[in-house]
């Protein structure tokens, strides 16, 4: 492989080694067909067709109407549940430091409505500020006249059982329908009676003859040195 340096000789002219200069190169004009594939005419023509800046939107039929909008978003809608600490803080800061509802909500974190609803219901009612709604529940089966008629009934049989009371509040109150359970609570918490299990002895513990035998044991054991609160150890009850 032939290498040829060439060089400029200070006045314009390329030379090689010896002075000569070189000879011209000649390049093949055909060594590579170029051949015309698309023009712009054509490429408009091809180019898809873009989406327009104001697009019209069609009416949908099956489409919820306002209204079930609305609704919708109102459900979503997110409260916040303040307690007592936060009203209290809330109203120290209120009156120590003079500033309005809206600033001191501000500066504790709370919405700016519930501040003022706050102070608006303090205005008009300190007391009802931390008050608890109650949340209505079942009425109560067994009122005032119930306990009235149960504790009459108590003091002229105190050794009646929950099944018998039971009965005869059955037949003293008409469409009265209540379970065992629920006049039992109401007599212990209500009434404040004492209820106790009771122990059934048999008809011959308390018989005369039980009675002299009794009588003759504590004689008999009397005429000796026995005396129970020094040398005696009691079994049982008897």
């Amino acid at each position: 492989m032939n290498v040829q340096f060439l060089y400029e000789d200070g006045q314009g002219h390329v030379v090689d080694e010896n002075g000569v200069e070189p000879m011209d190169l000649v390049v093949d004009e055909e060594l590579f067909a170029i051949e015309t594939i698309s023009c712009r005419t054509q490429f408009l023509l091809n180019k898809p067709p873009e989406r327009p800046s104001n697009p019209v939107i069609h009416p949908v039929t099956n489409v919820r109407n306002n209204e079930d909008v609305d609704m919708e978003l109102c459900n979503k809608r997110s409260y916040t549940l303040y307690s007592d600490e936060d009203k209290t803080r809330f109203f120290h800061l209120f009156f120590s430091k003079c500033l309005n509802a809206s600033a001191a909500g501000r500066q504790l974190g709370i919405h700016i409505r519930a501040a003022q609803r706050w102070v608006k219901c303090y205005y008009e009612d300190p007391e009802s500020i931390f008050e608890k709604k109650k949340k209505p529940g079942r009425r109560r089966i067994l009122g005032e006249e119930h306990k009235q008629f149960l504790l009459n009934y108590i003091d002229e049989n105190p050794s009646a059982v929950v099944a018998e009371v039971a009965e005869i509040l059955t037949q003293n109150f008409v469409d009265l329908n209540v379970s065992r359970s629920t006049i039992y609570s109401f007599m212990t918490t209500e009434c404040n009676l004492s209820i106790k299990q009771a122990q059934f002895q048999p008809v011959e513990r308390n018989s005369e003859e039980r009675f002299k035998q009794r009588y003759d044991w504590v004689q008999k054991w009397q005429q000796t040195d026995m005396d129970f609160t020094t040398n005696c150890v009691f079994l049982d009850e008897s």
